[in-house]
């Protein structure tokens, strides 16, 4: 399974907010919204695979 897939089972359709340092690896950590409702979804670093959902 690749990052991408894994973020589609967790997320689900989402659109990209914004991108900070990640606190675990110091890559990039993307935060992810719903597309239709706006409501934040989760965030997730691809380089150390750290996801987190906030529901």
């Amino acid at each position: 399974m690749n990052f991408e897939n894994l973020l589609d089972k967790l997320l689900g359709q989402r659109e990209l907010i914004h991108e900070v340092e990640c606190a675990v690896c110091g890559g990039f950590e993307a935060y992810y919204r719903d597309p239709f409702t706006k409501e934040n979804l989760g965030r997730a670093c691809e380089f150390c695979w750290e996801i987190q959902t906030f529901y």
